[in-house]
């Protein structure tokens, strides 16, 4: 992301993390990379001035190139429940584009901001919850271009739909508060984007694998 953008998560990160009742709460901050299968699902483009173009879009997430694929979260904790404030950077690149589409990605990204409530069963942690997407948008149909200095900042950026999601996580401490996370999570979304002329109605079904490393506060 942008450092504006990175600013302002870290910004609602700890207002988030410093309201509510402290007492016998504890916190935990974590960093994770992974990857994701992506089913297929529909993608509609529709432009004013071209026909509708329709098909089963197969993307492909390419999590080590960059920009990366990565994980944020800030997790607190009451005996076995509580809440997790997450953010995702997934990627979506389309992988079967019809000859009307020169290119069509949401890289930089299709980013999953999630509001989760956890639950501490037999030493996994289970989570479910739901937010929003927030996109950069990337596309040439027809070959016309859409501008990526638009939308928030005038950076790319835009608040595009929503997002569930339901996870089992598992940590591992090795010292009283470092931790190693091994995740596997599915989430379900929809969002709609500007392209040239029109917009495209992108929703995704994914499943992603993460390993990340985290450090319990107190």
């Amino acid at each position: 992301m942008k450092l504006k953008q990175l600013a302002l998560l870290i910004t609602a990160l700890l207002l988030w993390a410093h309201t509510g009742n402290s007492q016998n709460r504890a916190w935990e901050v974590a960093v994770a990379g992974g990857g994701a299968h992506n089913f297929l699902t529909p993608l509609h483009i529709s432009q004013s001035d071209a026909a509708d173009i329709e098909l089963r879009a197969k993307y492909c997430t390419e999590p080590f190139n960059p920009p990366v694929y990565y994980d944020i979260r800030v997790s607190t904790w009451q005996s076995e429940k509580g809440w997790e404030l997450k953010f995702t950077h997934h990627k979506l690149i389309l992988d079967n584009p019809p000859p009307e589409v020169q290119r069509f990605s949401i890289t930089d990204g299709y980013n999953l901001l999630t509001l989760n409530r956890l639950w501490l069963v037999y030493g996994l942690t289970l989570s479910a919850g739901a937010g929003l997407v927030i996109t950069h948008p990337e596309s040439t149909i027809h070959n016309v271009p859409y501008p990526e200095d638009r939308g928030i900042f005038d950076e790319g950026y835009y608040i595009s739909g929503s997002v569930v999601e339901a996870a089992v996580t598992k940590r591992y401490y090795f010292t009283k508060k470092w931790f190693i996370l091994g995740e596997g999570r599915v989430t379900a979304s929809y969002v709609e984007v500007p392209v040239a002329n029109g917009e495209a109605q992108v929703p995704n079904v994914a499943l992603h694998g993460l390993l990340g490393l985290g450090f319990k506060i107190r």
